[in-house]
């Protein structure tokens, strides 16, 4: 997901190149400058991704459910959603987060924990540090996962694609009204990969949010 910056998109992609393990079948990059040339030009300078957007500009919102509508009849059955802002510090097994997926049915999403951003979370060392009480730590025996009911997240994360199906709320702060809504269901359950004492495995790198409609 991108929206015109093209130096953190680059790293980004960069980064994810580097660092996630696992058979990817289709890369695209959902563009919301609603600008053509610049679709052309992250054609040329990103070939192995298929390169979608609106004819005009759509909004954090917009763009998540213009995003979506392109895969809705597409064949995979999980997708990895990534920001343009982000950087990877490890390696990231995909096919590990799917099987836990499988195995769970309750999980709807793994996301991947970014260092501490806001205020909040800096003066509690951290984003599941802030609430340490609302995470439950879960193992398999070969993966760890923390599950919690507090939110679904836009950051990193992998989610089955049948979660579409769900549509993704108009209006602002549609993150967390799309969040609520999931959480009406009482088995559901939200995931953060790893133990609860890893480091974060992605990095924020954009200082300031392109778009509009959060």
């Amino acid at each position: 997901m991108t929206d015109g910056r093209v130096d953190c998109l680059t790293e980004t992609i960069e980064s994810a190149r580097e660092h996630l393990v696992g058979e990817v079948t289709a890369k695209l990059i959902h563009d919301d400058t609603g600008d053509e040339a610049h679709r052309d030009y992250l054609r040329e300078a990103f070939p192995d991704f298929e390169v979608i957007g609106q004819p005009t500009r759509q909004g954090f919102g917009g763009a998540i459910r213009s995003a979506w509508a392109n895969l809705q009849s597409r064949p995979e059955r999980f997708v990895f959603h990534l920001e343009d802002d982000f950087t990877f510090n490890e390696p990231v097994d995909l096919g590990l987060m799917q099987r836990v997926l499988d195995r769970n049915p309750q999980l709807v999403q793994l996301a991947l924990r970014r260092q501490p951003w806001n205020d909040a979370e800096r003066a509690a060392g951290g984003i599941v540090e802030q609430h340490p009480d609302d995470y439950v730590d879960c193992s398999d025996g070969v993966s760890d996962w923390l599950e919690h009911r507090r939110f679904f997240t836009t950051n990193p994360s992998i989610y089955r694609r049948s979660l579409i199906e769900k549509g993704w709320p108009d209006g602002e702060h549609s993150e967390g009204v799309f969040g609520i809504r999931l959480c009406e269901n009482p088995t559901v359950r939200f995931g953060y990969w790893g133990c609860r004492t890893d480091p974060p495995k992605v990095h924020h790198i954009g200082a300031e949010r392109a778009g509009s409609g959060y």
